[in-house]
């Protein structure tokens, strides 16, 4: 430690000899304590040693401090922005039917053309139980899911509690959708790869670092609110509707959820529907799945 001191404080020193004195590469230096610090100077970058320490000073005053010690330990993931179930996920809407085959009825279809149906999720609490130390963890915690199931754009839904359509002539719309939030409770275990010394460094220095993670597990919710929106125009004028109901969707949600990830900010995740979209008698019997990216925070 008192030679680390020493070696800190004799830096300023060290910067000053090799500043004037321009051409000489290289220089000793040696302290009270007949303590001798060896170095040389390349591209006004200046390089030092003392025993099998080692420190450069850069141009722009930052320095790096190494060892000839090659080991490095495993260290703690909390600081990490993937541990735990934070983000928040963007993700296209797909459904089959329960023979685990592609459901593509009419009701989804626009004009001949397939909408983009989708889903977002997002964490507000995030927790997690240490099972194996900083390789394997449980997490949970609490967040919202939002899922829109765009519609044929000819069609309106019936406004009762059931899934079904009005009959009749309706003017053609911009967007016809089916929405639905729910609160959602993760229960996912993640499984982390080796985090070193040299990760923590670099994403200090603000460094990206290819380090894997994947999660799997479930996702419990609870529907808290669903509408049909619409929007047309009419006389070269805009028209927007929102109705509320249910229209028979599902009041709970079970996804099975997985997620992997090669860096600290991105990962890809899929979830599949275990219950169907609708209630049993009130719809048709379809699961919903979901993938796409998930961003770290």
């Amino acid at each position: 430690m008192k030679t680390k001191l020493l070696l800190i404080l004799s830096m300023f020193a060290v910067t000053g000899i090799v500043a004037q004195t321009e051409s000489k590469k290289e220089f000793t230096v040696v302290l009270l304590n007949d303590t001798t610090i060896k170095g040389n100077q390349d591209d006004d970058t200046l390089h030092m040693r003392i025993g099998d320490m080692k420190i450069d000073i850069y141009p722009d005053s930052t320095s790096r401090l190494t060892t000839t010690n090659k080991k490095c330990k495993s260290l703690s993931i909390d600081d990490f922005p993937w541990y735990g179930f934070g983000g928040i996920r963007f993700g296209f809407l797909t459904f089959m039917d329960a023979d685990q085959n592609t459901y593509d009825p009419e009701w989804l279809q626009n004009q001949g053309k397939r909408n983009s149906s989708s889903s977002i999720g997002m964490g507000i609490i995030n927790t997690s139980f240490e099972l194996v130390k900083d390789r394997f963890r449980l997490g949970t915690g609490l967040g919202f899911s939002w899922e829109t199931i765009a519609l044929n754009r000819n069609l309106r839904l019936a406004e009762v509690d059931t899934f079904g359509f009005q009959t009749g002539s309706f003017p053609v719309s911009d967007l016809a959708t089916l929405n639905s939030a729910y609160l959602t409770v993760p229960l996912v275990f993640q499984y982390n790869a080796k985090v070193t010394e040299q990760d923590r460094e670099d994403l200090w220095m603000n460094q990206e670092r290819n380090i894997f993670h994947v999660s799997f597990g479930v996702i419990g919710g609870y529907l808290m609110t669903s509408n049909a929106l619409y929007k047309w125009k009419e006389n070269g004028d805009k028209h927007k509707q929102r109705v509320a109901g249910d229209f028979g969707v599902n009041e709970y949600m079970l996804n099975l959820y997985v997620e992997a990830g090669f860096t600290s900010s991105l990962s890809f995740f899929i979830e599949s529907g275990l219950l169907p979209k609708f209630s049993e008698g009130k719809g048709p019997e379809i699961y919903s799945n979901a993938f796409g990216l998930k961003l770290n925070f």
